[in-house]
């Protein structure tokens, strides 16, 4: 009941509506602190609604559990609990999780998610060339890569050929085989930067110069079409192995005659083909969409058209195929795919942007001023460790160089320009987070609630449940005391029989009445894995709501008491103890609860001594005029 007492009045403590007039009025005051009917009128109504029944008070009740509370929390303050670190850690992990649904900005994704959806649907070729560039790189560094990149893009627009520039120009690994071709893609097989650039350049034309985690890039893109979704097939292969005495294509030919003549495609997969993690599985693969196979591999599964159809063989660098059609799965709609895409546009490079987006509104909020100018004054990161230069202001708040510093060293590999961006919006979002009670009243009013919840906790925990925890002399006393109170109603010890069907328990009745053991009564009575009868046996008080409802101890066995319709009871008692008291380690428990409510009530009168409460009974009778009529 303790707890439970505690946890509703810190989670009414905050809540409800109240009119400014009330927001004025002294309730009643604890040494000189004013406490207002608001704070009393948010605990009323909410209390309404969270307590039981038959724990509902009346309004006076209300009012002396609520300047009980007061009290409390006024202590709790006075002997320093609220700076224990302890409380400190609590506190700050709760606020942390109180503030993450306000820094959701659930336009910004919604914006994200629909173009997400809308790239999805249209795939781009594209082609591009790279200059590789630390993301750390120097500012020199930097330079020469981006004149390169413009360089190889005005040869290209000034009529080059785009494949003898990439192989001139772009660092790509792949360059000297695809010309710096990346076939079809869509939303989210590249990132974000990347593409942008794809889908917002025509077809034909070359992109500004643009940068990536990887360096600097140039796309360009040479079509674009419908999005096919995706598709699962199975999947034979024979691989092109010098080393063996076979010939490949031979015994791929082999193969399709066979699959032509109607033999299983699984069975030929699972003994035939060399892709052993497939061919375990028939030949299955998982469900791809356009630009997770090799192009040749791709084509051919998109070309088949209906389920069940399987394709010529064809060969790629790896050796032969043969694939079959198992099911095309077209691009779903917007409300079936907003889920799964607004989870990657969360958790994906997009996230950059929700952020900025996000301290871009709150900017809006503040008086924020940037010195991004410095950042050209000092070459290297390491030049702004314990620099106070200022580099950023939010209203008051100042951060200088090393501040900036210091939030640099948890990333790795980021120029000072985007390092500093992340720093200016990181700075703005903690300024709204820890002002966020200033300028939310909703917030600010679940945060006193767990607040002051919290610290009530950590006072109990102080001034009872610890006490009563090592205090085992006065426990002791505290039963002797009160021994009457605990006390064993009449007991028995006794057989519990429960059946599933009557005829069973007119079986196993008439068995307990000639004494027949309950293993052989379950023995003659269940039919092997199907049990019609349990026992159970113990002491019970009567009245236990194990026992059939109304049922009286009685030596011997009982008639059968049916409690529905599988439900069937037989009680055999065989002895009858009359009401006697309790052992303290029988009941320690119970004791131990009701001598914490001990504790609290003689804790509560020695607050009430050391404090002055003043009750404003003016308004204090217009309130309880007013809520007790509710």
């Amino acid at each position: 009941m303790m707890i439970k007492k505690v946890i509703i009045l810190s989670a009414m403590f905050i809540s409800g509506i109240v009119s400014g007039q009330d927001e004025e009025k002294v309730l009643f005051s604890i040494d000189g602190n004013d406490v207002y009917s608001s704070e009393f009128i948010r605990v009323f109504e909410k209390n309404k609604d969270i307590v039981v029944e038959d724990e509902r008070k009346d309004f006076d009740d209300y009012f002396e559990l609520f300047v009980d509370f007061k009290l409390k929390l006024m202590q709790a303050r006075d002997i320093k609990l609220d700076t224990v670190s302890s409380y400190v850690s609590e506190l700050s992990k709760y606020r942390e999780q109180l503030v993450q649904p306000y820094l959701q900005n659930p336009e910004a994704i919604e914006v994200l998610v629909r173009e997400a959806y809308d790239r999805t649907k249209e795939e781009v070729n594209a082609s591009h060339i790279l200059i590789r560039l630390e993301p750390d790189a120097a500012y020199a560094d930097t330079l020469i890569a981006y004149q390169r990149i413009t360089e190889a893009r005005d040869k290209i627009v000034n009529g080059a050929g785009f494949d003898s520039i990439a192989k001139l120009y772009s660092e790509d690994p792949s360059v000297q085989m695809n010309n710096g071709g990346l076939g079809y893609f869509s939303a989210f097989s590249m990132v974000y930067a990347f593409e942008n650039a794809a889908y917002t350049t025509k077809i034909g034309d070359i992109s500004p110069p643009f940068r990536t985690q990887f360096g600097y890039h140039i796309v360009k893109v040479n079509d674009r079409r419908m999005s096919p979704g995706e598709v699962q097939v199975a999947h034979i292969m024979v691989k092109n192995d010098t080393t063996v005495l076979r010939n490949s294509k031979d015994k791929i030919t082999d193969i399709y005659n066979k699959l032509e003549q109607g033999d299983d495609f699984a069975t030929i997969a699972k003994d035939h083909s060399d892709d052993i993690s497939s061919a375990q599985k028939g030949g299955v693969l998982p469900r791809f969409g356009t630009g997770r196979m090799i192009e040749s591999f791709e084509n051919v599964a998109f070309g088949l058209e209906q389920e069940g159809d399987f394709s010529e063989p064809f060969e790629s660098d790896y050796g032969w195929h043969i694939l079959k059609l198992l099911k095309k799965y077209p691009i779903g709609s917007y409300d079936e795919l907003h889920a799964k895409l607004e989870s990657k546009v969360k958790n994906g490079s997009r996230s950059s942007y929700v952020e900025r987006s996000l301290a871009q509104k709150i900017a809006a909020q503040y008086k924020v001023v940037t010195y991004k100018a410095k950042l050209q004054e000092y070459p290297l990161l390491i030049d702004f460790k314990n620099n106070t230069d200022t580099l950023l202001s939010v209203e008051e708040r100042i951060y200088s160089g090393d501040d900036f510093y210091t939030f640099a060293q948890t990333f790795q590999k980021r120029t000072k320009e985007d390092l500093y961006e992340e720093f200016t919006n990181k700075m703005i979002i903690d300024y709204f987070k820890d002002h966020l009670d200033e300028t939310n009243k909703e917030f600010a009013l679940t945060y006193k609630e767990y607040e002051d919840g919290l610290l009530l906790f950590e006072l109990l925990q102080k001034k009872v449940w610890e006490r009563s925890e090592k205090d085992s002399t006065g426990l002791v006393n505290y039963f002797e005391a009160n021994r009457n109170n605990y006390v064993w109603k009449k007991r028995a010890e006794l057989t519990i029989a429960s059946c599933t069907r009557l005829e069973k328990a007119q079986l196993v009745r008439d068995m307990l009445l000639r004494n027949i053991p309950a293993d052989s009564i379950k023995s003659t009575v269940n039919e092997g894995a199907t049990i019609h009868v349990l026992f159970s046996k113990g002491k019970l008080e009567e009245g236990s709501a194990k026992l059939p409802q109304g049922y009286v101890f009685s030596m011997g066995v009982s008639d059968i008491f049916e409690e529905g319709k599988m439900d069937f009871t037989i009680i055999d008692v065989d002895t009858i103890f009359e009401p006697e008291l309790k052992d303290l380690k029988e009941t320690r428990g119970e004791v131990m609860n009701d001598y914490q409510n001990y504790l609290e009530k003689e804790w509560v009168k020695e607050l009430h001594e050391a404090y002055q409460v003043k009750v404003n009974q003016r308004n204090y009778k217009e309130l309880k005029k007013r809520l007790a009529s509710q």
